[in-house]
């Protein structure tokens, strides 16, 4: 969880955290340039008490704290605010807000992504994916669609892959000649009985699985064999307005992946690019033909 929202749940301060806490909410920035003595100071507190309360938040200390806050901070675009992913809009809104709002709201979910990205993992992953001989692609809802946009990216430069569009045919059995079959999964929260499922297949049929998902306690995304955390900070699975910052953080995970994988065999990928714009511009031109 970011350091920002762990301080705007205030259930878990005393009086006198919540002294210091009330200050850093309304003068970020300016706590970043404070130190521990002058943050003191304004808030009537002492340094001790505020180093207690970043070990409480998870952090070694106070330097470690405006390090987190400062790199958090720089999501702030407009009006030094973070924008909440789950209703973004308020009510009336004009057009010109909604269009700063949602610029906003991407920028935070690719920097928020970015910060907590695994390099190493997802080096594994694209390099697991390169060498596979059967890969396929599964979602649900929302995330159905940005697997299956992954899946038509690879089909482009010739991997072996599929997806698993419809729910009931998606228990294939092991694939006979595969000696590498890769698995990517993409879920925001990792429950539900689809996934759990789709884990059991998987592990009985020896499939390697890459699961992206924001939700480190999923017991499906402990399963994984490569774990690809995003941070989309979505808490509502149904009182939302839509799944915006997921959607972007899966995309940005997935964009890296695939850009990795295409830089293996780059001049010839971009042959397979160019060949397969040749073959839909032929396409077209019959269907043009075909109407005279």
């Amino acid at each position: 969880m970011l350091l920002l929202d762990k301080l705007k749940d205030k259930s878990q301060f005393s009086s006198l955290d919540l002294a210091i806490v009330d200050y850093v909410l309304d003068h970020p920035k300016e706590v970043t340039d404070l130190t521990v003595e002058e943050l003191a100071k304004v808030t009537f507190t002492s340094p001790s008490s505020i180093v207690r309360l970043c070990k409480k938040l998870g952090m070694k200390g106070y330097a470690d704290f405006r390090i987190k806050l400062a790199i958090e901070i720089n999501t702030f675009l407009i009006n030094e605010e973070r924008i909440e992913v789950d209703m973004p809009v308020a009510p009336n809104a004009s057009f010109d807000d909604i269009a700063k709002t949602f610029l906003n709201l991407h920028y935070q979910a690719l920097l928020d992504t970015y910060n907590i990205l695994d390099k190493d993992a997802i080096m594994q992953a694209a390099d697991l994916i390169y060498k596979s001989d059967y890969i396929e692609t599964r979602g649900v809802g929302p995330s159905f669609i940005i697997a299956e946009d992954f899946a038509y990216k690879l089909g482009k430069i010739g991997l072996p892959v599929i997806s698993r569009p419809f729910t009931g045919y998606d228990t294939f059995i092991k694939i006979r000649k595969a000696k590498l079959p890769v698995a990517i999964i993409v879920s925001n929260y990792g429950v539900g009985g689809f996934i759990k499922d789709w884990i059991k297949i998987l592990k009985t049929n020896e499939c390697k699985i890459i699961m992206i998902c924001s939700n480190k306690n999923s017991i499906s995304f402990k399963q994984a064999d490569i774990k690809i955390l995003i941070e989309a900070n979505e808490k509502d699975k149904v009182n939302k307005m839509g799944s915006f910052a997921s959607r972007t953080a899966m995309q940005y995970v997935l964009d890296l992946i695939y850009s990795i994988i295409f830089s293996k065999e780059y001049i010839m990928n971009v042959k397979l690019q160019y060949q397969h714009g040749e073959t839909i511009k032929s396409l077209d031109r019959n269907k043009e033909e075909k109407k005279f």
